[in-house]
């Protein structure tokens, strides 16, 4: 599978899943779920303990991440594509940026980078 060649709808139904259980588990603070879909450099880059204090800090000043969110587009990249969205948290007014970046590793789509703020 060409992950980065296919459409805005093909790559949403992937997507999507993805960034609910990020967006779930982070606002559960369940380290397991935010990162199930997680590449294998993204697990060294962020580990539990560094992602569990940063999940508990920015509860503290936003309150949850909100489920809903608008898409904005894809990012086309040499390898991988990067989503993009429109998001919200609870206690943050205004809109903030939500994204993920995938790519395949070992044939199944990853997550390479994730950021919502």
């Amino acid at each position: 599978m060409d992950f980065s060649r296919q459409s805005h709808e093909e790559i949403l139904e992937i997507a999507e899943p993805i960034m609910a259980n990020i967006v779930q588990g982070s606002n559960e603070n369940d380290y397991e779920k935010m990162s199930k879909d997680f590449s294998t450099k993204m697990l060294k880059a962020v580990p539990k303990e560094e992602v569990e204090r940063q999940m508990a800090e920015s509860y503290k000043e936003t309150g949850n991440i909100k489920k809903d969110r608008e898409f904005l587009s894809c990012i086309y990249r040499e390898s991988g594509v990067t989503v993009l969205w429109k998001g919200f948290f609870e206690r943050k007014k205004g809109e903030v940026l939500a994204q993920l970046t995938l790519d395949e590793e070992e044939g199944v789509i990853k997550v390479f980078g994730a950021f919502i703020g």
